[in-house]
């Protein structure tokens, strides 16, 4: 049995979400995963024990799942009497996986489309921000609403980009990089799902909420130089205000890529009546969310850059 290499499983995950974008969503894993935490979110009582026993079982079905289809792809391969299949099979299979743990080509796009919806219909934008944001939009300004999509868009760069990259990266050197991404991306949606404190979540989902923070907190940290250096003249600034607001935030991780993209954009990002990052900077204007985009967008190129120097070693 021959493995692909964790190189040719990243390169393959990347091009299936620049070319492709999301899956079908009866056939996305982490749409599965979703639905397996409403099953057992809603048989469970509002304990913490009963948040710690969904993310033990949830996390250990995610892995397990992606290390079985793994195997099944070899064992299909074999089936057909050629090992080559059963590595193309297992590249496949990987890739797919892996791909589900992170969304590029979504994040940029929705975030793009509803910025320009700000302009042009701020009413059917904010229909659209719940897809982005937690927050009620229905009585944002449009410099709100403008700040609302920056926010996500960096905050989601964690998320969605650097976490997975990083889980894969490490863990793919003991040669569990898939199933290391999956098990992030299980506490991602948990705590997506249950990491609110309201009434009903409060207790249920301060497990999964603690475990998001323990496992974004080395890559949220490390977004700070990946945005210094996809915004080079304006690394001072992003430096100073990362420094200056990156604990403005409830999450011990969410203000330093939120704080590093107001510092590069110059402006203020304003969450309600619960944070202001950048309080001396100007307004959101319409120009923001593209500048935005383009900057995530050059981060986002050099974390994936640089898991692949990273992995080469193993190629």
């Amino acid at each position: 049995m021959i493995e692909p290499s964790p190189l040719s499983v990243l390169i393959l995950a990347l091009l299936i979400d620049i070319i492709l974008g999301e899956p079908p969503a009866a056939l996305h894993p982490v749409v599965i995963i979703g639905k397996a935490v409403d099953h057992l979110r809603r048989m469970m009582p509002r304990r913490k024990i009963s948040g710690l026993m969904i993310s033990m079982v949830v996390i250990s079905g995610a892995v397990l799942a992606g290390f079985a289809l793994i195997r099944l792809a070899y064992a299909l391969g074999d089936l057909t009497g050629s090992s080559a299949m059963g590595t193309i099979l297992a590249l496949i299979v990987s890739s797919y996986l892996l791909k589900s743990t992170f969304a590029f080509r979504s994040l940029i796009s929705t975030s793009g489309e509803i910025g320009r919806l700000i302009d042009e219909d701020l009413d059917a934008a904010k229909r659209l921000l719940p897809a982005l944001v937690s927050r009620n939009p229905q009585n944002l300004t449009h410099a709100q609403a403008r700040s609302a999509v920056i926010e996500s868009l960096s905050e989601n760069y964690v998320d969605t980009i650097v976490s997975p990259l990083f889980y894969y990266v490490l863990f793919s050197y003991l040669g569990l990089g898939v199933e290391a991404a999956l098990a992030f991306k299980a506490v991602s949606t948990m705590d997506s799902m249950l990491g609110y404190r309201t009434d009903e979540l409060r207790e249920i989902g301060y497990v999964p909420a603690r475990l998001d923070d323990i496992l974004n907190w080395i890559p949220a940290r490390l977004s700070l130089p990946l945005i210094m250096i996809a915004s080079p003249t304006k690394a001072l600034n992003i430096l100073r205000a990362c420094m200056r607001y990156r604990s403005a935030t409830p999450s011990p991780n969410s203000g330093w890529p939120m704080a590093a993209a107001a510092g590069a954009l110059g402006m203020r990002m304003e969450k309600p009546g619960v944070y202001t990052i950048l309080d001396e900077g100007r307004e959101p204007e319409s120009k923001d969310i593209p500048a935005a985009i383009s900057l995530i967008g050059r981060a986002m190129v050099l974390a994936a850059a640089l898991s692949v120097m990273l992995l080469i070693p193993l190629r």
